[in-house]
């Protein structure tokens, strides 16, 4: 395919240029036209055919974005379209137009950005010295037809921030690995975000081992609980969403490749709740085709994660449950084994009938209560319980919730709840810590220079992408920090600051408040309750 597309290109550019004055001294010069150019010799190619740049600077810009898009020397190709507005230039009498300084370069991003087309896949996750994308994904990917954009480059630079944006942007699915030899910490907060704005998301998963090497170095107990702990938050967030873990990459792709063609088979996706139940023959038909895709050897049932993973994808089709609502159906439908271990395609249709049913009526609900309720509409009521403020952090660090947050709020009169989690090792998404988060108008979170942080950073990310109302408080850690009594090598102290300035930056597009000082966060967050009121916020 790739090869023929630059057939088609060479030919069209032998018919825009008649003389043969491009290919003809790009034959002279470089090779043949399918060898890429060398940059030291792209300023005399271009003099050749008598353009003549005012400076380096659009040289420069044309090597950038050819390494941006294709990470290699510039190709014919490329060098036309360079060429082109080049000429464009000179015809507008406008020539100096490209090589300003300051806007002109701010806005540099934008125009290399629209050389990156839209891609089906974006290869997100773990990087080096990780090599799964060339080994595993990519073939398996390209084997298929499907596009992708894979951030990984031998060399990162700044740049590349706003172009790895508009991929992640543009994407259909968002294909996330996180290896277990990386501390995967800006993965597992980005992944936690996506699931949280429900977008597109595969994920693949190693757990961690005790012992083993994490960024080719050896690892504290301490840290490697917190490690899982950072993991096990993420697989319990995703879950929430009923999105599933894979253990492998070719279940991965072979599941992205399902999502794929769903978008194929549906012509608007903003319609997708009429799709499937629009007519029960298309229902029962999808149904099915999602049942048999998970039931390979005819035995006729399912496990408990086979559902999950069915249920995943009729969800592309029909609006989303939250993993609660799965469980609540499989421990009361009288057509499911009570164990919840096999489950036949007619308790499958079952099952996706009585949610869809219970969603109706869970609607209803809703809007009555949120008629006697006006000024609590956006938050969400789980029971009768509700709290204006959610104070969740690192459970290593007790010091600021004990001696400032807690003093502080219990002066204001809120009613507030605080994290419940005495174990290094597990999952900050429990049911019941998820509960008190989905209760709480306001969710404040405390990232300390005395601890990793990698579990409230998920969580963070997630609840932002979910479009809860949320404050941060973050601060950066140094070389004479200790965490838990113990310093960080180079290399961790680089991912877990990366960590939070990655957190940081998404906070503030998305338009949280975010603070470095304890007191000050919780000052503000109090402000937030009292002085705007639960509606407000």
């Amino acid at each position: 395919m790739a090869r023929i597309i630059i057939v088609e290109n060479i030919w069209h550019l032998a018919y825009v240029f008649k003389k043969g004055e491009l290919i003809s001294t790009w034959i002279k010069k470089v090779g043949p036209i399918e060898k890429n150019i060398p940059p030291e010799n792209v300023q005399a190619l271009l003099n050749d055919i008598r353009l003549f740049p005012s400076s380096n600077v659009q040289v420069r810009e044309m090597l950038e974005c050819a390494k941006e898009v294709s990470d290699r020397r510039p190709h014919i190709t490329e060098f036309y379209n360079f060429t082109s507005q080049i000429r464009r230039s000179h015809d507008r009498g406008n020539l100096h137009q490209l090589n300003k300084n300051g806007d002109q370069k701010k806005r540099r991003p934008r125009k290399m950005s629209k050389y990156v087309s839209p891609h089906d896949v974006f290869l997100g996750g773990s990087c080096n010295p990780t090599t799964w994308r060339h080994d595993v994904a990519i073939p398996l990917l390209e084997s298929l037809n499907i596009t992708y954009y894979n951030p990984q480059v031998s060399e990162w630079r700044a740049e590349l921030v706003e172009v790895e944006h508009k991929a992640k942007e543009s994407a259909k699915v968002l294909f996330f690995v996180l290896d277990k030899c990386t501390r995967n910490v800006v993965g597992i907060i980005e992944a936690a975000h996506f699931a949280g704005s429900r977008r597109p998301l595969v994920l693949v998963a190693d757990n961690y081992t005790a012992d083993q090497p994490v960024g080719g170095e050896a690892i504290s107990h301490t840290e490697y609980e917190e490690l899982c702990s950072g993991l096990a938050t993420l697989r319990d967030l995703l879950e929430l969403q009923g999105i599933p873990v894979f253990n492998n990459i070719p279940s991965a792709i072979n599941w992205t490749s399902k999502i794929l063609n769903e978008y194929k088979t549906i012509p608007q996706r903003n319609n997708l709740k009429n799709s499937l139940f629009s007519e029960d023959t298309i229902r029962i038909r999808k149904l099915r085709e999602i049942f048999e895709d998970l039931e390979p050897n005819g035995r006729g049932e399912i496990n408990l994660s086979d559902f999950y993973l069915a249920y995943q994808k009729q969800a592309l089709l029909a609006k989303k449950h939250s993993l609660i609502d799965l469980r609540s159906h499989l421990s009361s439908s009288k057509d499911v084994n009570p164990e919840g271990v096999k489950i036949n395609f007619d308790q499958f249709c079952s099952i996706v009938r009585d949610l869809k049913s219970t969603s109706k009526s869970r609607n209803g609900t809703n809007e009555k209560l949120s008629v006697c309720c006006k000024s609590r509409s956006r938050s969400r009521i789980i029971e009768d319980k509700r709290y204006d403020i959610y104070v969740g952090g690192s459970c290593l660090d007790l010091d600021w919730k004990n001696n400032i947050a807690i003093p502080l709020l219990n002066k204001s009169g809120l009613r507030y709840i605080t994290a419940d989690k005495e174990i290094l090792n597990v999952s900050g998404a429990t049911p019941n810590e998820a509960s008190k988060m989905e209760s709480s108008n306001l969710l404040l979170f405390v990232i300390t220079s005395s601890s990793r942080s990698l579990e409230t950073m998920a969580l963070a990310s997630y609840y932002i992408g979910a479009r809860r109302n949320v404050i941060l408080c973050i601060q950066r850690l140094h070389d004479s920090d200790l965490i838990n009594g113990e310093k960080m090598s180079t290399s961790a102290l680089s991912d877990y600051n990366r960590g939070r300035v990655y957190l940081r930056d998404m906070a503030l597009r998305n338009g949280i408040e975010v603070y470095e000082s304890v007191s000050e966060t919780v000052q503000k967050a109090i402000e937030k309750c009292t002085s705007r009121g639960s509606s407000t916020l």
